[in-house]
């Protein structure tokens, strides 16, 4: 008697290629987890160090002082150099800044200098894996860099990119 032979797979086997695809997808998603917060915390650093570059611009070309107003949620831009009344720009951040007093005022004056002494602003969390989140202000320039891990935000625990 000749036995018939199947040419498929087995339950048993199905089930297997179930788990480890599903193993792997998860897998995957928790990289893409990181790799997306990551990405979004340095989009955030460089959109902040283009705005302030864009503000002391203005201050340079108008000749006027130019307040940017920092608190822990956001910012704003005003057309003076005092961060009262309506600004001219306002704009939420997805991450949370640590910032030395809030809210924290950079003014730029005519000749586009700033009224810091090497002030930084961080991103939240401490602990993340992006290569830029936070700014570090000084008099003369706008410097994107990288807080040492657990380290409290300060210009001296930044390391310039």
């Amino acid at each position: 008697m000749k036995r018939k032979t199947s040419a498929g797979f087995t339950l048993l086997e199905l089930l297997v290629v179930l788990a480890v695809m599903s193993v792997l997808l998860t897998l995957a998603t928790l990289q893409f987890n990181r790799y997306s917060r990551k990405s979004s915390i340095e989009a955030q650093v460089k959109k902040l160090h283009a705005d302030l570059q864009a503000a002391r611009s203005r201050a340079l070309f108008e000749k006027r002082d130019k307040a940017v107003a920092f608190s822990a949620s956001g910012f704003a831009v005003y057309s003076s150099g005092s961060a009262t009344g309506a600004p001219v720009d306002r704009k939420p951040l997805q991450y949370r800044l640590v910032l030395r007093a809030d809210p924290f005022v950079v003014v730029f004056n005519g000749a586009g200098v700033s009224s810091t002494e090497g002030d930084a602003v961080c991103t939240e969390p401490a602990d993340n894996e992006a290569a830029l989140d936070a700014l570090l202000i000084t008099p003369t320039r706008i410097d994107m860099g990288k807080r040492n891990a657990a380290a409290p935000c300060s210009a001296e625990n930044i390391t310039i990119r």
